[in-house]
């Protein structure tokens, strides 16, 4: 069965796992923090804009913010695309591990590796 969904209940959980406090999640969007404590009660809807704020400073998605999407989804927001690839690659072997059924070779595997290994190295 789905949790009911709230907003307020998930923008405070998002903040106060960054570790910040109304007024330093306020002063990120230009609002005091007297508004952030209405989102959080859920006496006030943020705009649309304010929730693609929200979604780019705590790395979550839009459809997470509205309750579409499950918490332990991965957010690529501020990678590379060449940063996207290779973690769709990586999920993409780790899930064929898992399945048993045609399992990466061993030369995939160095090259993933090699790939991961030079996106962290050559800068």
């Amino acid at each position: 069965m789905r949790e009911p969904y709230d907003l307020g209940m998930l923008i405070k959980e998002l903040r106060t796992k960054a570790k910040m406090s109304q007024k330093e999640l306020g002063a990120r969007i230009s609002r005091d923090k007297g508004v952030i404590s209405r989102y959080e009660s859920n006496y006030q809807t943020p705009p649309f804009e304010t929730m693609r704020d929200f979604a780019a400073i705590f790395n979550v998605s839009m459809d997470y913010l509205a309750g579409f999407e499950r918490s332990d989804a991965i957010q690529t927001f501020g990678l590379t695309e060449e940063q996207r690839v290779l973690l769709t690659e990586t999920a993409e072997m780790l899930r064929r591990q898992n399945m048993n059924s045609a399992q990466a070779s061993a030369d995939e595997k160095h090259n993933l590796l090699g790939k991961i290994t030079a996106c962290f190295f050559d800068k």
